[in-house]
């Protein structure tokens, strides 16, 4: 799949088992990652950024029995979402190859929720400061919208900046 250089400020963070993540490297190329969960939002966020020229990451954080950290993370190629008459349904999330997270990154509490359009309004227009809220691991699942790392933001720009050959 081809994306835009261009990183979505704001991109989709999700939780999985240790087990799922082995499975999704062992593939070795682009993936998809199902969920029960109507992703309506995240469908419509994802669109959003595209229409903007954007790509957007999602991350993968890990939860075992101990702790739960960020592993991995992808560019989101598509998002469908299936619904049934019964309001029973399917998500599908359609990435690129899995990249490692930067380890300054790994822990949940490192990355902030998205603010509301409202308080970036106020922060861009009358210079008010935003409140950032750090994210917890019990706010992944089905999955949330935070902050882009600036990690990915930094190497997105450098894949950019190599010859094409």
């Amino acid at each position: 799949m081809t994306h835009s250089t261009k990183v979505a400020d704001y991109c989709l963070a999700t939780v999985v088992s240790p087990k799922s993540i082995e499975t999704m490297l062992e593939a070795d190329s682009g993936g998809l990652f199902k969920d029960q969960n109507l992703w309506r939002v995240a469908e419509s966020f994802f669109h959003a950024a595209q229409s903007r020229g954007e790509s957007m990451p999602l991350l993968f954080a890990v939860r075992d029995e101990k702790a739960c950290w960020f592993s991995h993370w992808a560019t989101i190629g598509k998002i469908e979402v299936l619904e049934l008459p019964d309001s029973r349904g399917e998500s599908r999330c359609y990435f690129d190859r899995l990249m490692a997270f930067n380890p300054i990154w790994e822990e949940i509490d490192s990355l902030a929720h998205k603010p509301s359009d409202e308080q970036l309004s106020r922060e861009q227009l009358e210079g008010a400061r935003t409140l950032r809220w750090p994210l917890q691991a019990n706010q992944l699942h089905p999955y949330t919208i935070c902050e882009t790392p600036q990690f990915i933001h930094a190497g997105m720009l450098e894949t950019s900046a190599l010859p094409q050959a």
